[in-house]
């Protein structure tokens, strides 16, 4: 089959995939994510070589899993507009021409949600909208557009980089599944993606804990008056003294104060998305997810013909419950 190359995106369980699920897969050797991205985004993009990336990644790379979402692109900074996206899955092909690739999807609305509260979590002090569209405020020939790339809504129309994924490879050795799908039943969808990747795990010693819950309004507010003290981690951000020490201090603070669930519910997608904002996104992405839509019919059809095809329900709407699956936001 070749090996396993799960890119993300971002914000849709990967880090689960990378903590729990593919190091107990027991046919095949899951590669940590450091030496994928030394293999895959060390180098620059005039300096890449596919020999060098193969000897990062040892021996049997056929039998390997790599999963690492940045080999999307950053989420802050939109893949550097879909250039390092785009020139990733070229260094993919001239590595592992053989690969199965592996693309998971959000809702955008939701993604773009979750990737602002780990903008938040991460040091951000703006709020959603700021976030968004902030580089709107800057004239055409802003020095900051093109020092700091900035968020991008045009990440989140995954399509085009899948099509890109199934002309360089092939679309049936790209494989596209839903984040919601994943949420909404865990064990039930481990069950099958493993099926359809031949993968030996005994899925009765996985943790299916929750981890990384989303904030709650007062810890989301409070988050983004400490992150005014810290000049860390996030490029767009204001701050107003940097205090040694104090990010990771107030990261401890407040992964404690959310885990003790004294704090209120984890926020959702509709406590921050109001109705303007959400039909102005809803219509950015609509010709996108239409185009997604027939892709994942395309594949359940050349899946069925070859009696692989592995169900899992498919939402008419988003999922966004506030429970949190094992996937993180």
């Amino acid at each position: 089959m070749g090996p396993i190359v799960h890119i993300g995106y971002h914000k849709t369980g990967t880090t689960w995939f990378q903590d729990r699920f593919y190091p107990a897969v027991r046919n095949r050797h899951y590669i940590p994510r450091a030496t994928v991205r030394a293999a895959f985004l060390a180098r620059g993009a005039l300096h890449f070589d596919p020999a060098e990336a193969r000897t990062h990644l040892g021996e049997a790379p056929e039998q390997a899993i790599l999963c690492e979402e940045n080999l999307t692109g950053g989420l802050h900074n939109g893949g550097l507009a879909g250039n390092l996206s785009k020139d990733v899955a070229d260094r993919i092909l001239r590595t592992l021409p053989q690969a199965q690739i592996v693309i998971f999807v959000r809702d955008p609305l939701s993604a773009i949600v979750s990737a602002w509260l780990q903008y938040v979590k991460g040091g951000g002090t703006f709020g959603l909208r700021r976030y968004l569209f902030g580089r709107d405020r800057l004239s055409p020939l802003a020095p900051e557009r093109d020092e700091a790339p900035g968020f991008n809504l045009d990440h989140f129309d995954y399509v085009r980089l899948i099509t890109h994924y199934d002309g360089l490879f092939g679309p049936e050795r790209v494989h596209v599944f839903r984040y919601e799908d994943f949420r909404a039943d865990p064990r039930g969808f481990a069950a099958a993606y493993a099926a359809r990747f031949g993968l030996d795990i005994d899925l009765a010693h996985i943790d299916w804990g929750t981890r990384n819950p989303s904030l709650s309004l007062p810890l989301l507010w409070l988050a983004r008056a400490m992150n005014l003290f810290t000049r860390r981690a996030v490029a767009d951000k204001s701050w107003l003294v940097h205090i040694p020490g104090w990010y990771g201090l107030s990261r401890r603070m407040l992964r404690r104060a959310n885990g003790s669930g004294r704090f209120g519910r984890p926020l959702g997608m509709r406590d921050l998305l109001d109705d303007a904002l959400a039909a102005r996104l809803r219509s950015h992405f609509a010709p996108g997810e239409r185009l997604l839509a027939a892709r994942l019919q395309w594949q359940a059809r050349n899946e069925d013909a070859e009696g692989t095809v592995l169900r899992w329900r498919q939402r008419p709407l988003p999922y966004d419950g506030h429970a949190q699956s094992p996937a993180h936001r």
